[in-house]
């Protein structure tokens, strides 16, 4: 609903008064304007008709064509139906006015009935029509033209007099407009302007008086408002600024505490050292008489005393003896939030001892990480403290940043016992990849050995001998290598050259004919990448050597922006279900997986196309360029 009370609504209603007002005698005298232009028209043509009745008359003589006769009396017809009808749009019509209208009706039932009917006799019969006759036409059109033309004289003077009064209008509408803006905005600015300039100047206790309820209103009562707030902060900024300056200190020096210990936590400790450190500097910072640490182990949560300070042997063996949850440090944890206890309202052994110590409050913390609540740690006091709002805070934060401090602590612990454990892991790869194979080698040259002694086969033994000090001295070769780096070398001549490399020692191991086939020319493979994937191959062919049982292998390399490698033989097979259960048990397949995750590769193991087995690795190009 509408209040017009408001400066927006007055203004809008007058404007929408006063734009109402003038599109209404706009209106009003374009519609004037149409009607004297309708009844001009229709003046015009009542002339016409006096004119074309004179000629049709004079038409009637035989010396003239019969067809300008017809040509006249046709015009005449055609103008009494238009003046009878009228055209809105020309605009041509004739005043509906009772008067104009029996005058009009007198004049087309002369013309139909007499005049008309005449002129085509005196046509017919070559004789003249009487010239009373033509002058009764000429006076019955006059006195009917005159008739409208005094319609048309009212409405020039109605349109003169609109025109007067919205001259009149205009001049009085001025002068509301000058009184209005005056009263309802020039006036009430002023008084804002005068109340600035007057506060501005320093005169506080200046009011605004009636400032009304329009929007001007509301900005003066706003003034008031803030010339209210001015004075009162004038005269209790020495106190406001006293109270400003000691939450900034009290702010500064959480601050610098909240540094010191976050400087002192992101240090990489063992947990025994962050904890003393800990207990040291929060009991300055809180201002306690004591502090203890008590840690969450096990899968039943049970609690171990970490450090505790400021009391003495009996509460300290008290505080050890803690080891359940319950009471309340169970509340701390289940709660997640800091809660302080009166010990004189705790049934306790240790609440018992901590105040026949003199201690009377307890501050107790949760400490949190990101997987949950991990400890708590307690401030003890002899007298109960007045811990403020930031103070309890900056508490809470001080117990989250040693949460993560202790677990940081113990994800390095883990990482460096993980690290360990992996660097054994490759150390057993590259045995695996290495001294086993190479030994695997030697014990079977061994036992052709022996058959050849007992064959007495002179250049047998002579042949195993030599593979069997080749053996040696490539066995030899690696252990050294896996000294240097656990078998992490670069072959220098290059992939292509590397697997040639590989399959020429497996010929000459194995006796088995290998063909190498190489396709595309695509990117050279990061050290690493070579690495792998060299050793996924000699791995698949170590495997072709001891089991498959094969008389040809064929590898094939597509090097494009993706790379694949197959390994087939044309050996015994394997069964694809024997291979994935014991997938976890067989090292040369696991390793080979392993390879290939570290350079983002998958290596599947499956049966042949004609039989055998058919080991694959593919590396994506996304993969290859990371």
């Amino acid at each position: 609903m509408l209040c017009l009370k408001r400066l927006s609504t007055r203004l809008l209603l007058l404007t929408i008064l006063w734009v109402s007002f003038i599109s209404s005698i706009i209106g009003y005298t374009m519609w004037l304007n149409w009607e004297l232009e309708a009844s001009s028209a229709a003046t015009k043509l009542i002339s016409n008709v006096r004119t074309h009745a004179f000629r049709a008359a004079q038409f009637t003589e035989e010396q003239y064509p019969s067809f300008e006769f017809e040509r006249e009396i046709h015009f005449i017809d055609e103008a009494m139906e238009e003046l009878r009808v009228g055209d809105p749009w020309r605009p041509m019509v004739v005043p509906q006015t009772k008067e104009i209208q029996t005058q009009f009706e007198q004049v087309q039932k002369y013309w139909n009935h007499s005049l008309k009917p005449d002129l085509e006799k005196a046509r017919a019969t070559n004789t003249a029509i009487p010239a009373n006759r033509l002058n009764y036409v000429s006076e019955s059109l006059t006195t009917f033209n005159e008739a409208i033309e005094a319609y048309r004289w009212d409405f020039r003077w109605q349109l003169r007099y609109i025109q007067i009064f919205l001259i009149v209008i205009a001049f009085g509408s001025l002068g509301a407009i000058m009184y209005l803006l005056i009263s309802w905005v020039i006036q009430p600015l002023g008084k804002l302007g005068e109340a600035i300039q007057r506060l501005s100047a320093g005169d506080l206790n200046f009011r605004i008086k009636n400032p009304g309820e329009d929007e001007i209103g509301e900005i003066a009562v706003g003034l008031n408002h803030m010339a209210e707030r001015l004075k009162d902060s004038h005269y209790n900024l020495e106190q406001k600024v006293a109270e400003k300056t000691a939450s900034v200190e009290e702010k500064n020096n959480h601050l610098a505490q909240l540094y010191e210990m976050i400087s002192y936590l992101a240090q990489q400790r063992k947990q025994d050292d962050i904890v003393e450190g800990f207990v040291a500097r929060i009991t300055r910072h809180a201002q306690a008489d004591g502090c203890a640490i008590w840690m969450l182990s096990g899968a039943d949560q049970q609690l171990q005393l970490a450090t505790v300070t400021g009391v003495g042997e009996p509460s300290e063996k008290a505080l050890a003896g803690i080891r359940h949850l319950d009471g309340a440090l169970a509340r701390v944890i289940n709660k997640g939030i800091p809660l302080q206890y009166s010990l004189s309202d705790l049934d306790s052994e240790s609440s018992q001892a901590l105040s026949d110590e003199g201690f009377s409050t307890v501050y107790a913390f949760p400490i949190r990480c990101a997987t949950g609540e991990i400890g708590i740690f307690a401030l003890l006091y002899r007298e109960a403290p007045e811990l403020t709002t930031q103070m309890i805070r900056l508490l809470e934060s001080f117990a989250v940043h040693l949460g993560v401090a202790i677990e940081s602590s113990n994800l390095i612990e883990r990482d460096r016992q993980f690290a360990v454990v992996q660097e054994r892991q490759l150390l057993a790869q590259g045995l695996h990849d290495s001294i086993a194979q190479a030994l695997s080698y030697l014990n079977l040259q061994v036992q052709v050995l022996e058959m050849a002694i007992k064959d007495e086969d002179r250049s047998q033994v002579d042949e195993t001998v030599s593979n069997i000090r080749t053996g040696v001295q490539d066995c030899y070769e690696d252990v050294r290598e896996l000294l240097l780096n656990f078998r992490e070398r670069v072959h220098k001549t290059g992939f292509v050259n590397g697997v040639k490399t590989v399959i020429d020692r497996f010929e000459a191991q194995s006796h088995v004919n290998a063909r190498l086939i190489v396709n595309g020319s695509g990117a050279e493979l990061t050290p690493n990448q070579k690495l792998q994937t060299i050793f996924i191959i000699q791995e698949a062919l170590s495997n072709v050597r001891k089991h498959a049982q094969a008389q040809n292998v064929i590898v094939v390399i597509n090097n494009n922006d993706d790379l694949s490698v197959s390994i087939e033989d044309d050996g015994v097979g394997v069964d694809p279900k024997l291979v994935e259960e014991r997938r976890g048990q067989h090292v040369g397949l696991s390793i080979m997986a392993e390879r290939a995750a570290r350079i983002g590769a998958t290596v599947n193991v499956e049966a042949g196309d004609d039989g055998g087995t058919r080991v694959s690795l593919y590396l994506s190009a996304d993969a290859r360029r990371q």
